[in-house]
Formats: C-alpha cells, structure tokens, sequence
C-alpha cells in the first residue's frame, strides 16, 4: 500500500510557504488605538516553527510525546502548534481560561513531557498545577520577567525566547538534530496522531479526541472547497485555538488557502479589529451575531421618526429579497435597486461591526436564532450555518449559493450522513473523523456503531428531500415527562432564544407532570426597554417588574403556540443576568451546562412545581 505523504499537516504547511512565502499569514491586533503590530509572513512562520521543533528535538523530546500549549491568540499559538508537529510531535491545546485544577488534570491525562505558556498569569497557574510533581515537564514560558532558566525544585522554566534561539543554533551546530528532523518528516504517515482536541466537557470531564494529521488536513481541504475560499480571502482569529473549530476550521484551512489571519487577543476588540483589517470571512459563534442583532434594533428605537420608517423599509424589502434568494428565484431588478437604496440606512452598523469587506459570515458551536439569521439577512449579510463536533468536525454545511436559516445545511464532501432508527445522526467513519480518545477504550468504542463504521453523534436530527440537516435534539438530554411524554428541548430553547429579551432558554422537567424554562434576560435589551419604559431600578428589580415579565410571557406564549401541548413550557423562572461561561454555566462553544445551571439554579425551577399553573 502507498502512503500518500502529501496528507500530513507538515507536507500541507511546506506546500504553502513555497507557494506564497513572502506574503502575510499572521499580523497580530494590538489594541483599537495602535490597530495591527506585528506580521509575520508564511517563511517567517516556518522558520520560527522550525526553531521550535529543533529547541524540541534538542531538548530530548521523542517522536510522538505530547506537547500542551496554553496561551491566547497570539503568534505564539500557531508557531508553536507547527513547531510541535513539524517536530513529530503531538500538540494539546489547552484553554487559556482553565483552572488550576483543570490544567493539572489534562496535563496529567496527556503526560505533556513539555509546556508551552504565554504570559505570567498563565505561567503562574501551571507553576501551581505542577506543584509537589516529582518529575515535572519542561515549561517554555514567553514570559518578560524570566531570565535564560528558572529552576524553582523538580520544575524547570526556560524563556521562549532563548529556547528558540537553542533551537535554531541546534539545527546549524553539528549535532544530528537537524537529520532527526529531517528523518522524522519522511517518515510522517497521514494517520499518525498529530494533536489532542480537548472537549469541553458539557456532560462531564473533558476527554481528549486523538486527531490525525488526515483529519486535519482533509478537513481543512473540505471547508476550503465548500466555501471556496483562497488566499485573496482574510480572517480574524479570536475563538480559543484550542477548540476543534478554531484549531481545524480556522488556522489550518488558512492555511490551506492561504489567507492571511489577523490574532485578536481579546475578544472585545473584534470589531476594532474588523474595522482595521476589513476581513473578507467572519466566522463566530451564535453569540457575536446576536450582539450585532442587538446593536441594530438599538439603532431602530434610537431612529428619528423618517429614520425609523426608512429602516423599516430596508428591513421589509429585504426579508422579500432573501425569501426569494433562498427559493432559488432570481430577484427582480427593481426589488434589487429598492433595497439596495434603503439598506443604507442600516450599513452603517454593520460596517462598524464587520468592516467593508466582508463577503462571507459562518457561524457553528450553537443554533443561531432564526429570528436573528433573518433579520441579519435582510440587513445584507448572510450567516451560513455549520454542524460539526470534536469527533467529526465539518458534517454539514450551508453554502453560499444553498442554504436554510433553520436547518444547518446538507452534508460535507467527504461526510456522508443518516439518521438511525431513533433519530440520533450518524455519520460515515473516514479520514475527517477522529480516530478514538485518549486513554478511553471503551469510551472511544461506544462512539461508534457496533459495526466499528458509523459515528454516533448523540445528536438526534432529520433530513429533508433536498438533503438538508435539522438538529432536532440530544439524546442524552431528551426530557422524560411523568406522563410518559419525552420532549427534545434544544429546538424548544432555540425558539424562546430568538426573543429579544431572552438570552439563553433552559427546559426543565425530567419526572415531572410538564415542562418549566429557566430564562436567562439579555442585558443590553433590557436595559433599552427599562429606559423606554420609564421604569427605575437594578436589572434584578426589573427582572421582576410585572411588565417585564408579561412581556417574556408573551414570547412564551408565542413559541407554545407552535409546538404540541407536551412540549409547552407550562410556567417559567427568570434570570437578571445572562449565563455565562466564566460561571461555567456554559462551554468554551456556549453550550449549556445543564447540570451546573441545575445545581445553581434549581431551587427556582423546582418551586414552580409547587402549585399547579
């Protein structure tokens, strides 16, 4: 049999530096007052990389061991993640958010023989994780207040920067490591593991997903095709690089492509730093969209009268325009040159969002509202849809061309989709799924089918004539009603979400007579309607104002009246404040985490089972 070495994640990367090595790959985003600093083009990315894996190599890491890698987004993230590789290494991101606690815990799960960390803060909790370890792994820190080494007990601490200046020197000094390297790249196989995807964890500890350098690579490949992206095209990373979505959809489809990505370390820059680099590709989570969602019926209630009702328009005449768009109808001339007219009422917002170049918006993790996707839509920019998972990262896609604001698109070259006698989606084992998890034999063999060929999503879904996928559930998270009854609450929840006033939505009710929702109030809206409403007082005294809470019953009342009677939510509980994932209510991704929210909030939903509704 024939390897074909040109699916490995190193035969991808060289490929790209020959083709493209002077222009930019990675410019790192500063602040909204200095805009872009640092660039670095693809031949300085490999050098440094390169640096890395020889500072590895020397170091006395063998083929194979695992790497962990903590740090924002940052230049730091991508070089190290090639370097590792490139080293024949497997790299483990972990989030730069973790606990101690859960540092420790992956650290140990990985057997990590080296850590890479960025910053005090960060160096800080892995100096605490890896305290009282009697054999400690080398800790590489790009951390300013370090000198060349720092030797604190069994722990060792060297600086980034002098650890790749021993790499580069290792690779010119007459030892063998620059053979080692060059021996381990032949011998690079597309289904040797390349990293470790941590998951986040939604219904318990977090395990880590073994993936291939095909996985990577094919994936990549897939996401580039289907949306047809090139190295003209221009993103901004600023998801956490150690989820699947940021780590495959994101830096190795760029490069693939070879587009140039802009690190934004902070998330509350993204849109200063959309502004200032005018991306072509915008990919997100539901959340980001509905930011900008919020920010455009903020801008409506502000309008002045003749403001308001040219908007109004824009909006309408858009909804028509995308209706037709989504049936495949062409649009007519003068519908086109209305909208195209009035729209301009509304492009200032999002050109403050998404600067003026944008030309395709993802979005994946979570459902993005309907109501939102439309009213995006109408406004001129379209949120194409994505299913996916750690295990099988690019199942289903909306294209440019074809696609459903309620459903999360048809399935992926390479992918091949099927729903299972009791709903839940299948999907065809190959080169994109991941290959087990870590030290989990027979958590990895319950992942699939008996048969060894399918992968079970544990999601529970539908397709249409047209192959398009619905999500209709968790199987895990089926709620089993006393009456017998069993209720799917992720379509239920997506529903209530899309009320302006509702940030997150949580059924509850398994062994109870009917269903209750926790409603989390999305802040900003609430605080308009508070001001348009001439109400005073804390978001907590609003949150139990009776026209407050009138309203959420309506929206209520709305989403009851399209769903059977099991399925309506009977009485409801609201929450001030959104959930958030620094109180781990949510995933990294902004899932629920359903027995924490439980836990912390219970009580509320439990009291509504006092008396009958």
């Amino acid at each position: 049999m024939t390897v074909n070495r040109a699916v490995t994640i190193p035969a991808l990367f060289h490929a790209r530096v020959q083709a493209t090595p002077d222009a930019v790959a990675l410019q790192q985003f500063i602040d909204p007052t200095r805009g872009v600093g640092t660039r670095t083009t693809w031949r300085e990315w490999r050098d440094a990389s390169t640096d890395v894996a020889g500072a590895l190599v020397s170091s006395g890491a063998h083929r194979g061991e695992m790497v962990a890698v903590i740090a924002g987004n940052t230049t730091l993230w991508p070089i190290a993640d090639v370097g590792i590789i490139l080293a024949g290494l497997v790299s483990v991101g972990i989030y730069p958010t973790a606990s101690v606690p859960q540092i420790r815990e992956l650290l140990a799960d990985c057997a990590a023989s080296v850590v890479i960390v960025e910053g005090d803060e960060h160096l800080a909790k892995v100096r605490q994780a890896l305290d009282g370890i009697a054999h400690p792994p080398l800790v590489v820190a790009a951390s300013a207040r370090l000198g060349d080494d720092d030797e604190t007990g069994a722990l060792r601490v060297v600086s980034w920067t002098t650890w790749l200046e021993r790499g580069r020197y290792a690779l010119v000094d007459g030892s063998n490591v620059a053979t080692q390297l060059t021996r381990r790249g032949a011998v690079a196989s597309p289904d040797d593991l390349a990293m470790l995807i941590y998951t986040s964890g939604s219904t318990g500890a977090a395990k880590g997903a073994r993936i291939t350098h095909a996985y990577a690579v094919e994936s990549a490949r897939s996401v580039r095709d289907t949306l047809g992206l090139g190295g003209g095209d221009s993103s901004l990373s600023f998801l956490p690089f150690c989820h699947a979505g940021e780590r495959i959809f994101g830096l190795y489809t760029r490069i693939a492509c070879g587009m140039t990505a802009t690190l934004v370390p902070n998330p509350g820059d993204v849109w200063a730093a959309a502004r200032a680099t005018r991306p072509t590709l915008f990919g997100g989570l539901p959340r980001w969209y509905e930011k900008v969602y919020e920010a455009l019926l903020a801008r409506r209630r502000d309008a002045a009268p003749a403001e308001g009702e040219r908007w109004d328009r824009a909006v309408s005449l858009g909804r028509q325009r995308a209706r037709l768009r989504r049936e495949g109808v062409d649009i007519p001339v003068v519908l086109e040159e209305e909208w195209a007219e009035a729209v301009r009422v509304v492009r200032p917002v999002l050109l403050h969002h998404f600067g003026d170049a944008l030309r395709l918006a993802t979005s994946g993790g979570a459902p993005l509202p309907i109501e939102v996707a439309e009213y995006l839509e109408a406004c001129g920019v379209i949120v194409l849809g994505a299913y996916g998972q750690t295990e099988h990262l690019c199942i289903a896609f909306n294209r440019p061309e074809h696609y459903r604001h309620d459903a999360v698109g048809v399935a992926m070259p390479g992918t091949s989709i099927a729903i299972a006698a009791d709903g839940e989606i299948l999907v065809r084992r190959g080169d994109l799924t991941f290959s087990g998890y870590h030290r989990r034999a027979l958590e990895s063999q319950e992942a699939f089918t008996d048969d060894g060929f399918w992968l079970r999503t544990g999601d529970l879904g539908e397709t249409d004539a047209e192959g398009f996928l619905r999500i209709t559930g968790r199987r895990k998270e089926l709620i089993a009603l006393s009456n017998g009854k069993k209720v799917a609450p992720l379509t239920i929840e997506a529903r209530l979400a899309e009320a302006p006033l509702i940030a997150q939505a949580m059924l509850y009710g398994e062994g109870r007579p009917y269903l209750t929702a926790l409603l989390a109030l999305r802040r900003s809206i609430v605080e308009r309607w508070q001001r348009d409403h001439g109400i005073d007082g804390t978001i907590e005294t609003v949150a139990r104002h009776p026209s407050l809470v009138e309203a959420v019953r309506v929206a209520v009342e709305g989403v009851n009246a399209a769903v059977s009677r099991p399925e309506q939510v009977r009485r409801f509980a609201i929450l001030p404040h959104e959930l958030s994932i620094e109180d781990e209510e949510l995933t990294p991704t902004l899932k629920l985490r359903r027995s924490v929210i439980v836990a912390r909030h219970g009580h509320l939903l439990d009291a509504l089972y006092q008396e009958k509704p």
